[in-house]
């Protein structure tokens, strides 16, 4: 039924509160509807609608002048009406499209199961009094969250809002969990547009739900690769055109004489079996890791040609299904030689390629003729020339390592997979070795598409000098590198340790590093101030300390969370005790987190140091953001203590995990330890005075007065303790 409404009145938006009414604005109908008693008309965010209000609500109908938070227009009596305002928060939601006021948990959970969208949410009335529930999808799962009425205002988590609609439109704006913002208010008339027939069970599995299952998906088929034997023309429209020596990959391998299988960029399409061979899949891609291990493309690239020794013969007649074909016949070996046949989607594009492998030939071979010339008019060799250059790049050769033929000047270049390859346990040593006579340089590989990057410690412990990160990137890794350079006043160059010029040292051995002594820290976080803020809420703080440097030195601790005090928090006398074996290549580490609600950590503020730079005492650290920018009156209050010590031992049940499993076998453990006591066994006799005393039960026994202990020992009583202390040391 379409009406017209046949007398101006004036609607006020509940948005605003202090309306200024334009008068004289005619309405008109929006839509069809069906005429019910209590019809409305209203406007949302300056858009029309019309709903239904229910009959329990109040009703005021007061004069055209009265002033109210929201009006509407009953169809069956065209007055303005408004609701109380200590009614607004249910007024106003029941006509939102997000609100449900009797839809259960499971309910709601269906409903956003069949919305397959991150953002996809609905505010529901829950069974206790003035609380409310948002039910919304992130990350691909379906969470809820709590929200209770306090008398005029809602509160979720620390913050307050004046009504539902305020919170839900701020939460459109900015993101209520993690980078989740409000986008899609579902209802049944938004799941007939984007829902889905069957629900995404998926999204519900949790944990929390041990007792749900789905059925599994199927297994898929197996997919192989298989290369023509002939060359083969399609006879209809869902079969392959191929020439011979072709790859096919992802075969499908059907029943009777067809297969499917891609080809060209066509996918799935049908071709006869006994037209091709299968092969494996290292035969269809060799391993190109030497070719693309310094190439910016990465795995994009396929190989390369050598254009300067090539003739480009142009096809007019095409190849195929292509009709604009070149192709690069070798000069010197036509015959037998590989041609690489290239299609281009015009003729223009074709000109265009040609013209280019011209220029290119051309020009490579003026460089080498302009060599040849500067030779012979200057008199000097190229080789000789080359002596200037303090670096020559060179590919890596692990063979040269140790050898006469390893020359200093040559550099070679890493990416951050072939550098893993050798800043391990089996080879950190040896790539070590390396570094103490040439130079290496490692970055990011090219797949690091969002700018992310790698943990430079491994490549700093085996004596790299050149690491290269993604300066762009506030993450751990660069907050690590602006506290390495601390340690020479940001000059520009750190000086490597005397212990990596010790040719016994290796990098993952803490057995190696003879002479240096560990680092006993005690750290106490007594509190903190002016903590920066996360959202609209309150701060609920911790402190975590981490200790990063080689595999045996790393752990982590971390402090309770203070609830709701980001001002002044403070925390009981806890000590954080850390052994550092190698403190050389250490870093302590503060990073302060909030707990929102959701039980999720998020970033506030840190402070990396490395550990030869602390002092000891009470000290306040001013702390930092993830750029490593100083935040305007942020700090802690730490007490630092630490104690040097040969024998280390470890002090945190993480630093005790590390050391099993890296150790080898029980009897491996035990051998290595046992022949540090041998030898300084013969360094504690010199510090011993040996006598005879009395006989017992008949037999002389040889008594030891240990002058550190202060009391009599017998030998065998002394060696046993010791065995004992070594099993309980390194088990």
């Amino acid at each position: 039924m379409v009406f017209l409404l046949y007398r101006p009145y004036i609607l006020l938006s509940y948005t605003n509160p202090t309306p200024k009414p334009i008068p004289h604005r005619k309405l008109c109908a929006i839509s069809d509807f069906q005429y019910t008693p209590f019809c409305v008309i209203y406007k949302r965010f300056e858009k029309w609608g019309h709903g239904v209000i229910p009959s329990h609500l109040p009703i005021v109908r007061p004069s055209l002048s009265s002033r109210c938070g929201a009006g509407f227009v009953c169809c069956s009596c065209p007055v303005l009406l408004c609701f109380p305002s200590n009614l607004s928060l249910c007024c106003v939601c029941f006509l939102c499209r997000w609100y449900h006021a009797s839809l259960s948990r499971s309910q709601a959970e269906n409903m956003l199961m069949r919305v397959p969208r991150d953002g996809a949410f609905l505010v529901r009335k829950r069974t206790e009094v003035n609380s409310f529930a948002i039910s919304f999808r992130a990350e691909g799962k379906i969470k809820h969250c709590r929200v209770q009425q306090e008398g005029q205002t809602v509160v979720l988590g620390t913050s307050e809002f004046d009504s539902l609609v305020d919170l839900i439109s701020y939460y459109e704006k900015h993101p209520l969990y993690r980078k989740m913002k409000l986008r899609y208010p579902i209802n049944e008339e938004t799941l007939e547009k984007i829902g889905t027939a069957e629900p995404d069970y998926g999204s519900l599995y949790e944990g929390r739900n041990p007792g749900f299952y789905v059925e599994a998906n199927q297994m898929p088929t197996f997919k192989c690769t298989v290369r023509a034997m002939y060359e083969y023309k399609a006879q209809r429209d869902d079969e392959l055109s191929f020439s011979k020596n072709a790859i096919i990959q992802n075969v499908d391998k059907q029943e009777g004489l067809s297969w499917k299988g891609d080809y060209g960029g066509k996918k799935q399409l049908w071709f006869p079996a006994n037209y091709v061979e299968e092969i494996s899949p290292t035969a269809v891609e060799p391993d190109r890791s030497q070719a693309t291990e310094n190439s910016p493309l990465g795995d994009l690239l396929r190989g390369s040609v050598d254009v300067s020794s090539c003739q480009i013969v142009v096809r007019p007649e095409g190849k195929g299904s292509r009709q604009f074909v070149f192709s690069l016949v070798p000069v010197a070996s036509p015959r037998t030689g590989p041609v690489l046949d290239i299609a281009a989607s015009s003729q223009e594009e074709l000109k265009d390629w040609v013209v280019k492998i011209r220029e290119v030939t051309m020009t490579s071979e003026a460089k080498l003729e302009e060599g040849k010339m500067m030779e012979r008019r200057k008199k000097i060799a190229l080789e000789l020339s080359d002596l200037v250059i303090y670096c020559r790049p060179v590919p890596f050769d692990e063979d040269k390592i140790g050898t006469e033929r390893a020359c200093f000047r040559d550099m070679s270049s890493f990416p951050e997979t072939k550098a893993e390859k050798y800043v391990n346990r089996i080879k950190g040593k040896k790539f070590l070795q390396y570094n103490r006579l040439q130079l290496s340089r490692i970055y990011p590989r090219g797949q690091r598409l969002d700018s992310s990057n790698y943990d430079p410690l491994p490549m700093w412990l085996c004596g790299s000098q050149l690491v290269a990160l993604n300066f762009q990137t506030a993450d751990k890794p660069m907050q690590m590198n602006q506290a390495l350079f601390m340690l020479n006043g940001r000059s520009g160059y750190v000086l490597q340790p005397p212990i990596m010029r010790d040719d016994s040292f290796d990098p993952f051995d803490r057995h190696s590093l003879r002479g240096l002594e560990a680092i006993t820290l005690c750290i106490e976080v007594l509190g903190a101030r002016h903590l920066p803020k996360h959202g609209r809420g309150i701060v609920c703080p911790l402190i975590e300390i981490e200790v990063c440097g080689a595999e045996y030195d790393n752990a982590k601790q971390r402090t309770d969370s203070e609830a709701d005090n980001g001002l002044k928090p403070t925390w009981p006398r806890k000590p954080f005790r850390f052994t550092v074996c190698n403190p050389s290549f250490a870093f302590l580490r503060f990073v302060v987190y909030e707990i929102d609600m959701f039980n999720d950590q998020n970033f506030l503020a840190q402070a990396t140091f490395p550990i030869n730079c602390l002092k000891t005492g009470y000290r306040s650290v001013p702390l930092k953001n993830s750029y490593s920018e100083d935040l305007e009156l942020a700090s802690l209050l730490v007490s630092v203590s630490s104690a040097s010590s040969m024998s280390p031992v470890p002090s945190s049940p993480g630093q005790a995990l590390g050391y099993r499993g890296r150790e080898g076998s029980i009897e491996a453990r035990y051998q290595s330890p046992l022949e540090d006591f041998r030898v300084s066994q013969e360094g504690l006799m010199d510090h011993e005075n040996r006598r005879y005393a009395w006989t017992k039960d008949g037999v002389n026994c040889q008594i030891i007065w240990h002058i550190r202990a202060g009391r009599y020992i017998e030998q065998t009583e002394l060696i046993t303790l010791t065995k004992i202390y070594i099993l309980l040391k390194y088990l």
